[in-house]
């Protein structure tokens, strides 16, 4: 036992908000017989209360309010369902007891986790439907492109073909990576969000790449500039740093530059990253451009050696909860 007191960015910001919030408590969800894509809920005032609570936590300033989209949000939903495997639409049907459909969220969507007495059964993810009217590659291309301030330089994702390009394909891809939050707690991978510090260098799917939730081992190596990236800032110069971003991640232990953030987006990309490139058999390319000028190219990393483990836990993930892997 060690007397150390834990580091900084250990101190869970968040377990009050976990523990309290009545969004975080099964009993609260209506019967979860029916199938996944149907428990569509509008903002209520918890959910309300706990968005504003996240967001300043966070540092942002936005309060959420009613969508007037839930039929239309439905509707893609259902097209999502017919789009995933049929392994992973039965975790969806175990674990996902409700989707929150808001507008002026603060971002593209937030997870949360659901507990039955004071075990995670499961979680709930909260949308802004104004947010979630780009195709797939105009989304992800554009999330890519917000850590860099305009210049010569710019970056392209494919992650569909043109005739899958579509507004369904990106939502499929933004609910997986959430869901990716709630698997890794329920399924123990990841520390709990009601636990006061959460400890991630002690746990094999982090292990030699997270010291704790922001600080990663790779802070001070030649994987530094990576670190450096805040998405959704305009901050950074990829004309000057492009070298210093790209052809690095490529021999990383990271699958995506998002996947770089933190230790919870590290599972949450690697999650989706496994389902959609190794499940679904799907595209997913990176390409640096100056003009029409193709500058590099690299495709997404969760094939890479160096992620070997992170595969080996997700495959073992999947069959734990019967669901058959790739």
């Amino acid at each position: 036992m060690c007397g150390c007191t834990p580091e900084r960015s250990e101190q869970n910001p968040y377990a009050d908000l976990f523990r309290t919030s009545p969004i975080t408590e099964l009993k609260n969800y209506k019967d979860p017989r029916s199938s996944w894509e149907s428990r569509v809920f509008p903002l209520d005032d918890h959910s309300k209360s706990f968005v504003e609570a996240l967001n300043r936590i966070d540092g942002f300033e936005n309060s959420p309010v009613a969508s007037t989209d839930l039929a239309d949000l439905s509707r893609k939903l259902s097209k999502v369902r017919k789009r995933i495997p049929t392994r992973i639409d039965k975790l969806l049907n175990e674990q996902l007891f409700g989707i929150i459909v808001c507008e002026n969220l603060g971002g593209t969507a937030v997870s949360g986790i659901v507990y039955e007495k004071e075990i995670p059964k499961g979680g709930f993810v909260i949308l802004d439907s104004k947010v979630l009217r780009r195709k797939a590659n105009d989304w992800i291309t554009f999330k890519e492109n917000s850590p860099f301030q305009n210049g010569k330089i710019s970056v392209r994702i494919r992650i569909e073909e043109p005739s899958e390009d579509t507004e369904a394909a990106a939502l499929e891809y933004i609910l997986l990576h959430e869901f990716g939050h709630i698997l890794a707690v329920t399924s123990g991978t990841g520390p709990d969000l009601r636990d006061r510090t959460r400890k991630f260098s002690d746990r094999p799917f982090y292990q030699s790449v997270w010291r704790s939730e922001n600080k990663s081992f790779e802070d001070g190596g030649r994987f530094r500039t990576l670190r450096k990236v805040r998405f959704y800032t305009s901050e950074f110069s990829l004309d000057k740093e492009w070298k210093n971003v790209y052809p690095i991640l490529a021999d990383s232990p990271f699958p995506t530059l998002y996947s770089a953030s933190n230790a919870d987006d590290f599972f949450a990309e690697s999650f989706v990253s496994y389902v959609h490139v190794l499940m679904e058999k799907r595209p997913w390319t990176l390409t640096v451009h100056e003009s029409e000028k193709i500058l590099y190219e690299m495709n997404n990393g969760i094939e890479k050696d160096s992620l070997k483990e992170q595969r080996k836990i997700l495959r073992r993930l999947l069959e734990d909860r019967n669901v058959s892997p790739p």
